[in-house]
């Protein structure tokens, strides 16, 4: 019965077009564009991801980046996030460093 209510509520949510937005970080954006909620029964989508530092891209520092090719994502890992709890970059430095690092 558990297992039907969440197919259902997963099919309900995740259609194809739409796109969600969450905040993985203090100042970085995850948008994620459905492509394909054909294969939600197990927990998987595919769709196409843009995350950006919301700072960086309001300030000027950095173009509002382009949605990735699309791929397969699992619902339980979209919002993962390997950077700083702070934001930055997802490597885990911040384009301060790059910037000190290219006028070197």
């Amino acid at each position: 019965m558990f297992q039907t209510l969440r197919h259902w509520f997963r099919r309900r949510r995740f259609r194809e077009g739409r796109t969600f937005s969450q905040f993985i970080a203090c100042d970085v954006r995850r948008d994620i564009l459905i492509i394909s909620a054909a294969r939600i029964d197990e927990g998987i989508i595919t769709g196409r991801v843009r995350t950006s530092n919301v700072l960086y891209v309001s300030r000027g520092l950095a173009p509002e980046p382009e949605f990735e090719p699309p791929r397969e994502l699992r619902i339980e890992d979209m919002w993962h996030w390997t950077g700083q709890s702070w934001g930055g970059l997802p490597d885990g430095t911040s384009i301060v460093d790059h910037l000190h690092e290219s006028k070197d």
